[in-house]
């Protein structure tokens, strides 16, 4: 085939996916090499040998992470294919005709081979739900991207999940860690300070550092895990907010201090909160705050009452139940 037939032939299969993929795009610009087709809403782009989605997300869309946009725009990559690459974010709030997307965040605590309390989960049965999120196209977010969402800046992936495991028990890094890993998978872990390194049974400020080198974020769960909900039964208003201010500012203090970051998410000990507390939280530079109060969290969710779904019975049907990811809604 002659060379201008061939450019013929690459400008009618990007025409012709751009019209498949609904771009009604202006003044295209044809570049040189792998990029094919450039307009300021889309690139078509020519996979290559090595390539993978989130070198492409790096590439054109500036952050590895966003790898899900590239592969839901595309049925496959392959070397040669042709592979197109959205360059602005759209419905940024999951707001859909027949409804809204939500966010689930799971809420683990400790894991055993072998579990009898109702906050531990066994590691088979970890391994399980893991395979299943894996199975089922379901996206493990970080923290940073649920707050691109609740700030109306980014769209996550429809079925979006987040998985958080509070307290700071040793069995995360010896049971969970390893599990996630082989998923590919991060969490978010809040510690109460007070119990990091103190028994065998507690994770250490090594592991936690090596756990937020492997893409792992690390939250506060106060100094001493004490309830803030409420006054104690002979506590002051004065000693009262004292404690609040501890528990918040001085562990955000502790945690910033040995893991050498701005920790922006805490956990509220017992998953209790009152408008005291989740004012004091915001005080004290946190950006997101978890209770456990069920359900999932659409784009106008509080986030310093964000909800989650603690993970306690033992059986896959219940926790594919705290997998909603769409509130149905009549927004015709």
């Amino acid at each position: 085939m002659h060379k201008p037939a061939v450019a013929l032939v690459l400008r009618c299969t990007a025409l012709l996916i751009l019209l498949i993929t609904g771009c009604a795009a202006t003044k295209p610009e044809i570049v040189p090499e792998e990029i094919v087709y450039r307009s300021k809403d889309y690139v078509i782009y020519q996979f290559k040998q090595g390539d993978s989605a989130a070198s492409i997300a790096g590439k054109f869309l500036g952050d590895p992470q966003k790898a899900w946009i590239i592969e839901d725009a595309n049925e496959r990559l392959s070397p040669g294919q042709y592979v197109v690459v959205p360059l602005n974010s759209k419905n940024k709030g999951g707001i859909y005709p027949d409804g809204i997307q939500e966010v689930p965040i799971l809420c683990y605590h400790r894991f055993g081979h072998a579990c009898n309390s109702p906050l531990c989960v066994s590691a088979l049965l970890f391994d399980r739900q893991m395979r299943y999120l894996h199975n089922n196209g379901y996206r493990v977010i970080t923290p940073e991207q649920l707050l691109a969402f609740l700030d109306y800046q980014e769209p996550l992936p429809k079925k979006a999940v987040m998985i958080t495991i509070d307290d700071g028990y040793r069995s995360v890094y010896d049971i969970a860690y390893p599990i996630l890993k082989k998923y590919g998978y991060s969490a978010t872990l809040f510690v109460y300070t007070n119990y990091v390194g103190v028994s065998k049974k507690a994770i250490t400020w090594e592991q936690l550092q090596e756990l937020k080198s492997n893409g792992f974020t690390i939250g506060s769960h106060t100094i001493m895990h004490s309830d803030l909900s409420k006054q104690g039964e002979h506590e002051s208003k004065e000693a009262y907010d004292q404690r609040l201010r501890r528990e918040l500012f001085d562990s955000k203090k502790i945690i910033d201090k040995k893991l050498h970051q701005d920790t922006f998410f805490f956990a509220y000990p017992f998953g209790r909160a009152n408008t005291t507390a989740a004012a004091m939280t915001r005080q004290a530079g946190y950006r997101l705050a978890a209770t456990v109060k069920r359900g999932g969290n659409p784009f106008f969710a509080n986030p310093f009452l964000l909800r989650r779904d603690q993970i306690l019975k033992k059986d896959m049907p219940t926790f594919e139940t705290r997998l909603k990811t769409f509130e149905s809604l009549s927004l015709r």
